[in-house]
């Protein structure tokens, strides 16, 4: 155990709500009033292989209302490109299929229809997602679309996310040193006290499904040499997931703390990184790949 520590986690919740008004805001009744066409959610993630030329995606649509009844006959649907809220392309990063229309089948209250991709032109390194926003229009039957309430949505939000092809397996032994590491704060908030010094060591990484890789140690030999305290691995495993040119944390130490790496360099076999937990403990480390193999060209910055 970590020497007289104790974490204490808090969460926060921040909701944020999408709406968009297509009708007037009065058919409000979902439960017997009239059925309405909509999305069941502000927004959503698409994860796409930037190695793939196209793919299609599936966006869901929904009946509400009535009682939770379906329609009697096909109810076509048609929507539209919102221009205010996508920063994608169209024609370069995606393509609008079936001229914008899609059907609920007769009998159903849920349907999905096709866009298409194209995950070749995602570039990995934008900040933040490009957005695709498609807002409904009309649907036959007279039935509304998208009221303005937190229960429906006239408009959804598609986050396209880049993955980058899995082309190594970069499991092994790996050699480290760290240095500029720091005791936590309890917050996480980098105001620790700095420890001085250099530690090192090996870790060993085995993938666990392509591009994802258990750890032994996620701290890289922190927790032995500061703490005396058992590797920083929890119950259900510590992971890293290579996601384009940086690894994403999954899993938990042995305190259900989390942590974060942001890679500053690779040359050849050799990769710098800075680290952090949400306990505020964290270092730079200097990690030889096993057997001096370069990492993935991907990587490399130098």
């Amino acid at each position: 155990m970590k020497n007289n520590k104790f974490k204490f986690a808090a969460i926060a919740i921040i909701l944020a709500l999408f709406s968009s008004c297509l009708v007037d805001d009065d058919v409000t009744d979902f439960g017997a009033g009239t059925n309405l066409v909509d999305f069941p959610s502000g927004s959503i993630d698409g994860t796409f292989d930037i190695g793939m030329d196209e793919a299609e995606f599936q966006v869901p649509a929904r009946l509400v209302g009535g009682n939770g009844s379906a329609a009697p006959s096909d109810i076509v649907v048609t929507y539209e490109v919102d221009p205010a809220k996508t920063t994608a392309v169209e024609g370069t990063n995606f393509v609008i299929l079936n001229n914008g229309t899609f059907t609920f089948p007769a009998g159903e209250t849920q349907a999905t229809f096709p866009i298409k991709i194209l995950p070749s032109s995602l570039d990995p390194e934008l900040p933040v997602p490009l957005t695709i926003a498609l807002k409904l229009t009309a649907a036959t039957g007279s039935f509304p679309v998208g009221v303005s309430t937190k229960e429906s949505t006239g408009t959804i939000i598609i986050n396209l996310k880049p993955l980058c092809p899995i082309t190594d397996d970069l499991s092994g032994t790996h050699t480290y040193t760290q240095t500029s590491m720091q005791y936590g704060d309890g917050e996480g908030t980098g105001t620790g006290t700095g420890i001085a010094g250099t530690i090192s060591g090996t870790v060993t990484w085995t993938e666990t499904e392509p591009g994802k890789y258990s750890l032994d140690d996620a701290s890289f030999g922190l927790y032995g040499a500061i703490y005396d305290d058992d590797p920083a691995v929890g119950p259900d495993g510590a992971f890293l997931t290579w996601v384009c040119r940086e690894f994403l944390f999954s899993g938990s130490d042995q305190y259900s703390d989390t942590f974060t790496y942001n890679i500053v360099s690779v040359t050849g076999p050799v990769m710098v990184f800075t680290w952090r937990n949400t306990w505020g403990d964290g270092g730079t480390v200097t990690l030889t790949r096993e057997g001096g193999v370069d990492w993935p060209d991907i990587f490399q910055t130098n």
